[in-house]
């Protein structure tokens, strides 16, 4: 094991090298920490404090965007549905589509975009948010050409779902099983697929250390080792299933308006989707907050080397604005690893210091 993790480390190299280059006050400070420090002061007295400071107020003010960014899209999806305005989407699309399937898809397709179209201010927010501290140099207009790409990237997932669920349904009384199916296929292939094309040390790389790069190479080992994707991949897709079952069945609790059918009801059922998504994040948060516990204590087991993963985890607070002792809206919302104090903690064996 320790040969594979110096292979993969020499192949990095470059990278490091790469990230030498770009001198860093912090880096310097987290690098200047002494592995009696390290091993023996909680992750309170060992980040940057203005940092941490930094990372409060960011903390507050994305969980602020994250629950506007829900609301907005229910409002927006639940005011198309009430003022009639889904009903006359679908009949002009029949009108102008005469296969099903077509029509099925781009109404999805339709409700994707008011979405997004909705949430265009509190995402913005977001954005703006993260530039003001610093954690992004990305101009306006290369945020809007993602913004458009992720946009067309939703329509088209959203009219796929729309068309596929409505056909199953006409096929079958038994649609919700291989729905069921759909969803935990779909989880497992994201899972998987996303897994290849991120980075080992996507948050570890700038300014580390080669120990501090070999113990963030062992911790994505031991996700995989453990089968911790699977295993997320399975959580996230269970939780999507009962709370959109959730949303689903409240949706069934609304009158019909007169003009209404399966089709256009995707509306209102989007919109309970989003609100509901308030409540199913705090639960996948905590579902998988104790995976990186484990993975902490494989790599270190692997690398012996717990001060090099207690020097990465401050290095990426510091360099990320992470809170290392997240607050409840923090913890419910945010994050679905444990707070670095926590983390920190568990490899020095020292008492985290947070309330």
């Amino acid at each position: 094991m320790r040969l594979t993790l110096t292979i993969a480390l020499a192949l990095l190299l470059g990278s490091v090298a790469a990230a030498a280059q770009r001198p860093s006050t912090l880096d310097l400070r987290v690098d200047m920490l002494t592995r009696h420090a390290l091993m023996s002061e909680p992750a309170t007295a060992l980040v940057d404090l203005d940092r941490q400071a930094g990372a409060i107020r960011r903390a507050h003010w994305t969980v602020v965007g994250f629950v506007l960014t829900q609301l907005f899209e229910a409002a927006a999806l639940f005011y198309l549905w009430s003022c009639g305005g889904a009903a006359a989407l679908r009949d002009r699309l029949r009108r102008r589509f005469e296969h099903v399937w077509n029509v099925r898809f781009f109404f999805g397709a339709a409700l994707a975009l008011v979405a997004r179209l909705a949430a265009i201010p509190p995402v913005f927010y977001l954005y703006r948010v993260d530039r003001t501290l610093d954690l992004t140099f990305e101009l306006t207009r290369v945020w809007a050409l993602y913004w458009i790409f992720h946009t067309i990237v939703a329509m088209i997932v959203a009219g796929l779902v729309a068309a596929i669920v409505l056909w199953l349904v006409s096929r079958t009384h038994q649609w919700y099983v291989y729905a069921v199916a759909g969803i935990l296929a779909a989880c497992v292939a994201w899972s998987y697929a996303s897994s290849s094309t991120t980075s080992p040390t996507a948050h570890f790389l700038r300014g580390s250390t080669p120990p501090e790069i070999e113990y963030a190479l062992a911790y994505r080992l031991g996700h995989i080792v453990h089968g911790d994707r699977l295993s997320i991949a399975l959580i996230e897709g269970g939780i999507i299933i009962v709370f959109t079952a959730i949303a689903v069945v409240i949706a069934d609790r609304i009158g019909f308006r007169r003009d209404d059918d399966p089709l256009s009801r995707l509306a209102i059922v989007g919109a309970l989707l989003a609100l509901v998504y308030l409540a199913a994040v705090p639960v996948r948060n905590a579902a998988l907050r104790h995976y990186d516990f484990s993975a902490d204590a494989y790599a270190v087991a692997q690398t012996r080397d717990p001060a090099a993963a207690v020097r990465a985890l401050v290095r990426d607070g510091d360099q990320h604005m992470l809170e290392v002792c997240p607050d409840v809206t923090a913890t419910l919302f945010l994050y679905t690893a444990p707070g670095i104090g926590a983390r920190v903690a568990a490899i020095n064996h020292v008492r985290s210091a947070c309330p």
